[in-house]
């Protein structure tokens, strides 16, 4: 049994996307939004996922997975595998959209719907401050941190923080993230993930159930987030490595400027304790300058 890689975008809507299996997707938004009682959603219906621009100035959004329950919560389910310097603002504008988007001319406020999105990285941290794997984002008062407002919901989960092992697997989000971030290394069913839901993802993620043509779809969409990911490895670490130079530049000409006071100093006789106050230099380092000083006297 081989498994296809959830992370990859046609694996990740055949997982989350199916008519047949929507107990999949309510299982892990109830997951991880930590809904119980009477907020777990029951059932879903998926939405046009194409998010038209109200101008042509404005971005058009293809979203990956977008659902609604009874009640007429929205949620959308994204799986971000390229970096992206403005990932959190990507997010916000998705769902500030997504909640404006729902009203015509005329319509009351009160049809206005609650929007939460799920944002899923793969390979880069949102908040590398932060020690968790998921963050949930309300809007709170700032006094008494009371959850008034509830129309807009993000959730970051950051794949690269979760590190559980298949052995270590406890909570359902374990067995999502753990699905998630590894099912497509495996060549059989993980003992925790055999169970309800969780078995049924990975029958969905079974290699086997596509057919010829979405292989071949499939294998061009690895090699290209292979490819991706390489280039954004090299993008993520360029702007740090840049900094580093910048550092070593300055660095090697604070230290250049050091010597050369140092030298002038030792020219104009003084004495080496004094030299190593000004230009914060070891005094073994200006001993070794006031000999070669000497040493091209004596040559001179």
């Amino acid at each position: 049994m081989k498994f296809l890689d959830p992370k990859i975008d046609l694996a990740f809507k055949k997982l989350f996307g199916s008519e047949d299996h929507k107990r999949v997707t309510i299982s892990f938004l109830n997951t991880m939004l930590e809904y119980t009682d009477d907020r777990r959603i029951e059932t879903i219906q998926f939405l046009n996922n194409e998010q038209l621009p109200v101008s042509a100035e404005k971005k058009e959004n293809i979203l990956d997975i977008f659902c609604t329950d009874r009640s007429g919560r929205k949620f959308i389910i994204e799986m971000q595998n390229a970096w992206m310097r403005a990932f959190g603002s990507r997010i916000v504008y998705y769902g500030a959209k997504t909640y404006t988007n729902q009203l015509g001319k005329a319509m009351p406020y009160d049809d206005l719907n609650p929007v939460t999105v799920v944002a899923i990285t793969k390979q880069f941290e949102v908040f590398p401050k932060k020690p968790s794997h998921k963050s949930i984002h309300y809007l709170v008062d700032s006094k008494t941190y009371e959850h008034d407002l509830d129309d807009l919901t993000f959730v970051f989960i950051e794949l690269p923080k979760f590190t559980k092992k298949e052995h270590e697997l406890v909570t359902n989000e374990d067995k999502w993230l753990f699905l998630l971030k590894e099912i497509g290394f495996y060549n059989h069913i993980p003992e925790p993930l055999k169970q309800a839901e969780f078995g049924e993802a990975c029958q969905l993620l079974n290699l086997i159930t596509l057919s010829d043509s979405e292989q071949s779809l499939y294998e061009r969409k690895l090699i290209e987030s292979q490819s991706r990911e390489t280039n954004d490895y090299l993008a993520m670490n360029a702007e740090e490595y840049a900094k580093k130079a910048l550092q070593k530049g300055i660095e090697k000409g604070s230290r250049e400027r050091q010597v050369e006071t140092a030298r002038k100093m030792l020219s104009k006789g003084f004495d080496v304790e004094t030299i190593a106050d000004v230009t914060s230099l070891p005094v073994d380092e200006i001993k070794k300058l006031k000999n070669q000083n000497y040493g091209t006297m004596a040559e001179f």
